[in-house]
């Protein structure tokens, strides 16, 4: 039976099309994004079973802040029977799960792109063979196949190695400490926002299945994130919504892992920028203040 479950709905406007202002090309460019999510969202409604999707718009967020970024919407939607198999291989693989496909222009344009994280990179990423990643190549291939492929950003992956921008740090608490330290040090800041949270083993359990305690927690900040991707919108797909992995490892150690923003910008644009490197300090910094004791 179909499941679908909206954990949050949040439409974020674009940029994009022909207009001779600046503020007519945003205009149409958040039209165009707004019905290509809307379109997604459909696609994944009528083609995929037992589904969790999120959209999220980068744009509009950053604009309640005062802060401007190009037109980008972020869909996220999760399937257990995907994700199960490789958290059993890796819980590390969670950074990197669920689906997610990315609606954005670049600055000043008015084409609209669509990026994903494709099975490919998670395959070098993570060091796992492309046949372990058949059934979610095959579950995102029903629904972005219906993009005009002139549309798709593609991502050269020649550069990418295991490992490859992943910040991983090493909690001194048990697994229910950390995400309670987590939480509560995320909340504290005055500029984000938490979105919700995607408990995997719980997910694997609903499938009778068991793996180790790995728990996605998901959040963003609209006016730091939006400088971030003021030049380099494509970022949105792997950095806002922030991703923090807390995860057990198969020597019962307790980690943490988020995504490396500096990296993912050079991975997309050969640069990385001012407010990225700031961000990339702060997160190190926040995170590890939670899961580390004072000596």
């Amino acid at each position: 039976m179909k499941k679908i479950v909206i954990i949050g709905l949040v439409l974020w406007g674009l940029s994009s099309c022909q207009s001779s202002t600046k503020k007519d090309v945003k205009e149409e460019s958040t039209h165009s994004i707004e019905h290509q999510v809307a379109y997604l969202s459909e696609e994944i409604n009528n083609k995929l079973d037992e589904i969790y999707i999120v959209n999220l718009d980068h744009h509009k967020m950053a604009k309640e802040e005062g802060v401007y970024t190009p037109p980008s919407s972020a869909t996220i939607f999760s399937d257990p029977v995907v994700n199960t198999p490789l958290i059993k291989e890796n819980p590390l693989i969670g950074i990197d799960l669920p689906f997610k496909i990315l609606c954005f222009s670049e600055a000043d344009t008015t084409k609209v792109s669509v990026a994903f994280t494709s099975a490919d990179f998670i395959s070098k990423r993570h060091g796992i063979e492309f046949s372990m990643l058949e059934a979610f190549d095959k579950k995102l291939s029903k629904v972005v196949s219906s993009i005009d492929t002139s549309s798709i950003s593609k991502t050269n992956t020649d550069s990418v190695s295991f490992g490859y921008g992943i910040i991983n740090i090493q909690s001194d608490y048990d697994f229910k400490n950390t995400v309670d330290n987590l939480k509560t040090i995320v909340n504290s800041q005055n500029d984000t926002r938490w979105f919700g949270e995607i408990d995997f083993q719980k997910d694997a359990a609903t499938l009778n299945q068991e793996v180790n305690q790995s728990t996605l927690l998901l959040f963003g900040g609209p006016a730091p994130g939006g400088k971030a991707m003021m030049t380099t919108p494509k970022i949105g797909l792997d950095a806002f919504c922030q991703k923090l992995l807390v995860y057990e490892n198969d020597q019962g150690e307790i980690w943490i892992a988020f995504n490396d923003i500096v990296a993912f910008s050079e991975l997309y644009y050969g640069k990385s920028t001012k407010p990225q490197n700031l961000i990339n300090q702060r997160l190190t910094k926040t995170f590890t203040t939670a899961v580390k004791k004072e000596n």
